[in-house]
């Protein structure tokens, strides 16, 4: 007799942390212009043949968010580029990026965590990540490895006065140009997922000293809110979480039309045929 055991290993919550995690997926294939501008099927058994806005293949993750004016600009331009080389019928070399990024089961950087910048004019300080980047395994760090930069391209054309910040560049994780600090000693190292001691949840340790590196309560901020748990009724103006959960219709075994009928209290004399589904 076969016995067979089951392995209930817990789930990897980390996973789901990322600011743009309730944006619809069908949002960012339009902001990224990878999407199907008309599909012509109907071909007496001939492939379908899609007319893209941007081919999947010729789109290059950049180090800005999809939605991000820089990004979407470059997306737009390279969008109207592909197209117009379809409509002339030249040729169009795809981009096909190399580059991978990091499998979400070994990342380890979030948002809010505290981090040592290992390259640049300001190598060996700390600070803390701004935003993630995860399909280019880029992270920004909040007024570290900046460069001064216009405010407003081209302002002088514009008749505009010329002001300059300074902008955080990205730093890449696979290039190893930024690492985790290390609590235990406040030294640079690198992380991992492992079980904790119960089996019940997955925690980052420390590859150097073996150190917890708790993960930030900033990872788990969208773009919609904060936190679940910190956000606060306005009273008149919400409706209460109770009032939502609160379960007001029943089921019942009848029609639409039937229970409209039954509650404005018409009699109907009328009796339908049996509907069938199979």
């Amino acid at each position: 007799m076969w016995v067979t055991r089951v392995c209930h290993l817990p789930r990897r919550m980390y996973i789901d942390y990322d600011y743009a995690r309730h944006f619809p997926k069908s949002y960012m294939e339009k902001m990224k212009r990878n999407v199907p501008r008309k599909i012509y099927d109907n071909r007496f058994g001939a492939p379908a043949i899609t007319r893209w806005v941007l081919h999947p293949d010729d789109y290059v993750p950049g180090v800005k968010r999809a939605w991000e004016d820089e990004e979407l600009t470059v997306n737009m331009k390279k969008s109207d580029e592909y197209h117009g080389k379809k409509i002339m019928q030249r040729y169009y070399e795809l981009a096909e990026p190399q580059q991978k990024s990091i499998p979400s089961e070994e990342w380890t950087f979030f948002p809010g965590d505290l981090v040592q910048v290992m390259v640049g004019k300001h190598k060996g300080c700390q600070g803390s990540i701004s935003h993630v980047i995860r399909e280019t395994n880029v992270v920004y760090v909040d007024g570290l490895h900046t460069v001064l930069e216009s405010e407003i391209k081209d302002a002088a054309k514009l008749g505009l006065q010329d002001m300059k910040r300074f902008k955080e560049q990205p730093l890449y994780v696979a290039k190893n140009e930024v690492q985790l600090v290390d609590p235990n000693d406040n030294m640079p190292c690198t992380a991992k997922w492992l079980l904790n001691e119960s089996k019940t949840e997955y925690v980052r340790i420390s590859e150097r000293t073996g150190y917890e590196i708790p993960v930030p309560e900033q990872a788990k901020v969208t773009y919609e809110y904060v936190t679940a748990d910190k956000y606060i009724e306005v009273e008149g103006k919400d409706t209460p979480s109770a009032k939502v959960l609160e379960r007001t219709y029943v089921p019942k075994l009848m029609t639409f039309e039937e229970e409209i009928i039954k509650s404005l209290g018409i009699e109907e004399e009328r009796t339908s045929k049996p509907t069938y589904w199979y």
